[in-house]
This record gives C-alpha cells, sequence and structure tokens, in this order.
C-alpha cells in the first residue's frame, strides 16, 4: 500500500512538473512575457530533487520545429544550467542531453544553433566533477564526431563546433584520442561532400591548441 502511494505521488509530481513546464515554455513564447518564462524555467531547474531531474529532462528535449526559436533555444541552454547546477547527478543523462544537442543541430535557426555550442561547452566543464569523467566526455564527443558524417550543413558546422568548444573547455581527453580525431578530421577537410569545412578548420585549431599545451 505505502509503496502505490509512493507511485502515485511522484505521478502527481511530475504531472504538476510538467504542468508547470508548459506554463514557463508558453511565456517564453510570447515576447512580452519572455524573460518571465526564463526565470520561472531556471528556477524550476534550480530546485529541482534529483527524481524530477529525468522527467524535466524529457520535457524540455520535446520541442520541435514548430515552436518559436526562442523556446527552441532556451530548452537547450536549461540543458547546461541544469548540468552546472546539478553536477554529477546529470551524468547517467548525458546520452539523452547529447542527442537532443545533436538534434537541434538541424535547426535552421543560427541562435539555436549557437546554444547548442555554448550548451555543449557547459558539458564538457561539468564533467570534471562527474566520478568518470573519461566515460562521461566520450558519451559527449561520440555522438558529436559521427555527426560530422551526416549529409547536411548544418548539422555538419554545428557538430565541428561543439567539438571545439568540448575540446577548449575539457581539461582531461585520454592518450590518443585527440591525435587520432585530429587525422579523421583533416580527412573530412579533403572530402568533397564535407561541407563545413570553416568550422572544421575552427575544430582542428582547438586540437592543435590543447595538443601544444599538453
Amino acid at each position: 500500500m505505502m509503496k502505490s502511494s509512493a507511485v502515485t505521488s511522484k505521478g502527481k509530481a511530475v504531472f504538476e512538473l510538467k504542468h508547470r513546464l508548459v506554463q514557463a515554455v508558453n511565456k517564453i513564447a510570447d515576447r512580452d512575457t519572455y524573460q518571465i518564462g526564463l526565470d520561472e524555467l531556471e528556477k524550476m531547474a534550480d530546485t529541482l530533487t534529483p527524481d524530477m531531474i529525468g522527467p524535466f529532462l524529457s520535457c524540455v528535449i520535446d520541442t520541435d520545429a514548430e515552436q518559436k526559436s526562442a523556446v527552441r533555444k532556451e530548452c537547450i541552454k536549461v540543458i547546461g544550467t541544469l548540468a552546472r547546477l546539478h553536477g554529477n547527478l546529470l551524468a547517467p543523462h548525458m546520452a539523452k542531453m547529447v542527442s537532443s544537442v545533436v538534434k537541434r543541430l538541424k535547426d535552421t535557426d543560427s541562435v539555436v544553433r549557437d546554444a547548442c555550442v555554448d550548451t555543449c561547452g557547459t558539458l564538457a566543464m561539468c564533467t570534471r566533477s562527474y566520478g568518470d569523467g573519461g566515460a562521461a566526455l566520450v558519451a559527449l564527443v561520440r555522438p558529436l564526431f559521427e555527426s560530422l558524417g551526416e549529409q547536411n550543413r548544418y548539422v555538419q558546422a554545428g557538430a565541428a563546433l561543439c567539438l571545439a568548444k568540448v575540446i577548449d573547455e575539457s581539461n582531461y581527453f585520454p592518450g590518443p584520442v585527440l591525435p587520432q580525431m585530429l587525422v579523421r578530421v583533416v580527412k573530412l577537410l579533403k572530402n568533397p561532400h564535407f561541407m563545413a569545412k570553416p568550422a572544421a578548420i575552427e575544430l582542428i585549431r582547438s586540437i592543435i591548441q590543447v595538443c601544444i599545451r599538453a
């Protein structure tokens, strides 16, 4: 009986959280109430209990192209806010967070894609506090690197800039990871089907700078 009551209580809490999120997102979509909605969204992120992090993430990543760019942008940025506020509690959700960022790299609005880059930088900084920073970093880097192979100019450029930001903000890359990455990115530059060469050059710059520092 007590277990059933606990499940019901959590279900009610999730429902209330989703309802508050929808209200905040609707305010963000309206220019007149944008700042109010943003403040509400960030306050929710700040006061989340550990068991509500998953439901919160599921809600904010469930945005689509029909929603206004302000909503799409802030729903990406709040992922970084979550990671900054809740530290290693976000480690189990890394794959879901990065998947959401990769999905948003297809966005036609550059403001949304810029938010993806900033969020990846925040996630990279936060992996330092995770118990297994190496595993978290791989979970962040691998989907972005794979996205370089997609035949979409926005995705290629966004993924390269996200990776550059991750490398700039992270202080840990195991062994031969960066030299191997450098070889593969140089190959991409020679590929006639790769459409984001300026972004790839920026990624190469980041790799070389970190390698020199090391």
